[in-house]
């Protein structure tokens, strides 16, 4: 809850819910209170056996299983990719994209972004550590500066004058590090950055809670292709007012009244009606 409290962004869905399904609201509270039930982490007595039932290897607690637990990769890397797709969107929408997840440099390091804005080079990664207090964020942040920092003069060496490591650090447990606001300020409006550290946050409680179900059921809660469940919602180039007329207020409320009334019965029954995804029979809410 140390990391949680940093940012209002971390506990957004509280009084609405926004962008956060039921299922992740019924898991969250309880990891981030460290209650979920684990073999080494119960209520009483623990059991005798207390390594992971996937990897055997460490002892089974919530960060080895969201973090750690090398049976999960390619949904570590889900994660990642869907907080990397909300702010890659941003960034386009400011600067110019040279190069995503290529090698670069002599040692060939592929950052997630590297992205050229008013002629300063951005290298942009997204990490996601497990929030284990406040110096797990800063020693996540000073891994990707150290890791990236022979790049500094290898685009310099290009005739860039100003080169900038940016890490962008999300826990797995959706807490935001404030730190991301200092760049990502440069790219997004007031408006949307407001929804863009949402959307990431609720992308990891999302990835984090499926991880851990996966876990104890074996059912895997996604598919080698999934795509982002929540809809990606693309800044404006422009802000759009906070305070409209009244009139095209009363005008767009009777437009949407009237479009809605249109729908008949057999248009509401055909949308209910319609087969659920086969993957979500095996979907365990927590």
């Amino acid at each position: 809850m140390d990391c949680v409290s940093m940012a209002p962004a971390s506990y957004h869905f509280l009084m609405d819910g926004k962008y956060t399904r039921f299922a992740d609201w019924r898991f969250v509270h309880k990891a981030r209170l460290n209650l979920v039930p684990l073999n080494a982490n119960k209520n009483g007595p623990l059991p005798a056996e207390r390594n992971c039932r996937r990897c055997g290897k460490w002892v089974e607690t919530l960060p080895h299983v969201l973090n750690h637990c090398t049976s999960y990769s390619a949904a570590w890397q889900m994660r990642h990719n869907a907080v990397l797709a909300r702010i890659e969107t941003a960034i386009a929408y400011r600067g110019t994209i040279l190069s995503e997840n290529q090698a670069i440099g002599p040692n060939h390091l592929r950052p997630d972004l590297v992205a050229e804005i008013d002629g300063t080079i951005f290298i942009v990664d997204v990490t996601v550590p497990f929030e284990n207090r406040r110096d797990a964020f800063r020693l996540a942040r000073e891994r990707k500066v150290a890791k990236y920092h022979e790049l500094i003069p290898h685009y310099k060496n290009l005739g860039y004058q100003d080169v900038h490591i940016v890490p962008i650090v999300v826990g797995s447990l959706g807490a935001w590090d404030p730190e991301n606001d200092l760049f990502l300020k440069r790219v997004a409006t007031r408006s949307y950055l407001t929804v863009l550290r949402k959307l990431c946050v609720s992308e990891c409680i999302r990835w984090s809670r499926d991880i851990y179900v996966q876990h104890l059921t074996g059912a895997q809660q996604y598919s080698r292709s999934s795509t982002n469940a929540i809809p990606l919602e693309l800044p404006s180039t422009t802000e759009v007012p906070a305070i409209q007329d009244n009139s095209q207020a009363n005008t767009a409320s009777n437009s949407n009244d009237n479009r809605d009334a249109c729908e008949t019965q057999t248009q509401v029954s055909q949308r209910y009606q319609e087969p659920s995804p086969t993957m979500e029979a095996n979907i365990v809410d927590m």
